[in-house]
């Protein structure tokens, strides 16, 4: 079985719970009134997980598998769809195709992009999105055309940020598998994709 990318999790609804309590009961003990708290506290929290997290999540919880023939991904595209799954991340179903059902693959990105220093100084609000901004720096990914004219796109960019060469040879097995499928390659590097 080959994953990519980063299912989603409880870390949203946490970090937006945990800020907009921390606030609620600082504004709550500042103006010595509990309805000022919770006015505050539910503002921080609606900020962080619908203003950060619900925008963030297309590309922090691109989430795909392939075994035995089935692709099953997380469909972040739709939004309604992603608030359910930071709702409810045990819950959220994966959709599936067969790689039969692959009329053509577009590999995108740039394959040789170089990493962020393990030397650059972040400040420690920078820090928590390091994360984001050095998977934003490198978007990769695979543009699938299916025979019914369905697009689909799966992201391999958290996976490539951490870890290049074990990424590129996750997408070499990958496309290795597929027999009769038009690959496209568009990325910028040197690695046989195995057509």
């Amino acid at each position: 079985m080959l994953k990519f990318g980063k299912k989603v999790s409880f870390r949203p609804l946490i970090v937006s719970l945990t800020i907009g309590l921390l606030i609620g009961f600082m504004f709550s003990d500042i103006f010595s009134s509990g309805s000022i708290g919770f006015i505050f506290g539910t503002s921080f929290f609606l900020l962080i997980f619908l203003g950060h997290y619900w925008r963030a999540s297309s590309v922090l919880f691109n989430y795909w598998k392939f075994n035995n023939g089935i692709i099953k991904y997380n469909d972040v595209n739709n939004p309604t769809n992603v608030l359910l799954m930071m709702l409810l991340p045990l819950s959220s179903p994966l959709k599936s195709f067969s790689v039969n059902d692959i009329q053509s693959i577009i590999v995108n990105g740039d394959l040789k992009a170089t990493t962020t220093p393990m030397a650059v100084p972040f400040s420690g609000y920078l820090g928590l999105f390091s994360g984001s901004i050095a998977i934003a720096k490198s978007q990769n990914n695979l543009d699938v055309t299916l025979k019914n004219g369905q697009q689909i796109t799966l992201d391999y960019s958290r996976d490539f940020s951490y870890n290049q060469k074990k990424t590129i040879e996750k997408l070499d097995k990958f496309l290795d598998s597929l027999d009769s499928v038009k690959v496209i390659n568009k990325a910028n590097h040197n690695v046989n994709l195995g057509y």
